[in-house]
């Protein structure tokens, strides 16, 4: 079981945050039309509006018709956001593990309202996942003592489907078309979306993400 003492102590965001003029939820505005999907986009241009960060430890950005989270620090997660703002969304992606060790975390951020305050649902590439706040720097699972395993989480570099659902105090993380876990929070009613990845005792992690779907659930 993985142990929580660790896992969300040293984030730094690298400065992957994105300026919101939004005073409303977009979801919400009279622009947006019917159609259930409130973005997209596949990685196949470097438009999509992405916080990006590149040095001799850590990179994020478009790779490889994807977008890529690497870092060789050690307990270590970090993120990118688009610079969006929404209130309820089901967001998808796929993702794999091109390198790094089996003991590693990597998901989707909803409801991300600077690097101190958000909504992380994580899995692992060693089977475990779990729902995470951040509130006032503090990241804390939500109603679990510690991570869950599921077998239904593909092991090491196997493509993995994720979907987060982030609607009222609902907070849901399916896997592979498996519903996984479901709590409930109140801590943050909107935000950005995002994508997330890191390490914990053993240095080194490369996470591919492929198409970004935000969805109106």
């Amino acid at each position: 079981m993985k142990r929580l003492s660790l896992i969300f102590l040293v984030i730094t965001g690298l400065g992957l945050t994105a300026c919101h003029s939004e005073s409303l939820a977009a979801d919400r505005l009279p622009w947006v039309s019917d159609a259930p999907v409130l973005y997209k986009d596949d990685f196949s241009h470097t438009s999509g509006g992405w916080s990006t960060h590149s040095d001799s430890s850590s990179y994020s950005g478009y790779d490889q018709n994807g977008f890529l989270l690497s870092t060789e620090i050690p307990n270590y997660q970090f993120w990118s956001v688009p610079g969006l703002h929404f209130q309820d969304v089901l967001i998808h992606t796929k993702a794999m593990k091109l390198d790094g060790p089996e003991n590693n975390l990597f998901g989707v951020i909803c409801r991300y309202q600077d690097p101190r305050h958000f909504y992380a649902l994580v899995i692992g590439s060693d089977g475990y996942y779990g729902i995470f706040k951040m509130i006032n720097g503090h990241f804390d699972l939500i109603e679990r003592p510690a991570m869950d395993f599921s077998a239904m989480i593909h092991p090491g570099a196997e493509m993995n489907e994720i979907h987060g659902l982030c609607q009222g105090e609902r907070l849901v993380l399916i896997v592979n078309g498996v519903k996984l876990i479901e709590v409930q929070d109140t801590s943050l009613a909107t935000g950005d979306v995002g994508l997330i990845a890191g390490n914990l005792d053993d240095p080194g992690i490369s996470v591919l993400f492929d198409n970004f779907i935000v969805a109106k659930p």
